[in-house]
């Protein structure tokens, strides 16, 4: 669903996404990397995943910590 919201006529500016890797098969992944590579209006993502937050592009972090 996430990926016909990016593609279409009217798409959101910003996109607030929690753990969006969490459950998706190989394929899936692939989809939502290429789609949010290629998006160019805002992300908040909040993910442990190093490898997608690079691969998507990310350009400014924000890491928090308890303790």
């Amino acid at each position: 669903m996430l990926c016909c919201l990016m593609i279409a006529d009217h798409k959101p500016d910003l996109f607030v996404l929690d753990e969006p890797t969490n459950n998706l098969d190989i394929d899936s992944l692939a989809i939502l990397t290429d789609t949010l590579r290629d998006y160019r209006d805002s992300l908040v993502v909040i993910s442990h995943d190093d490898r997608f937050v690079r691969e998507i592009g990310v350009t400014e972090t924000v890491e928090l910590s308890i303790g």
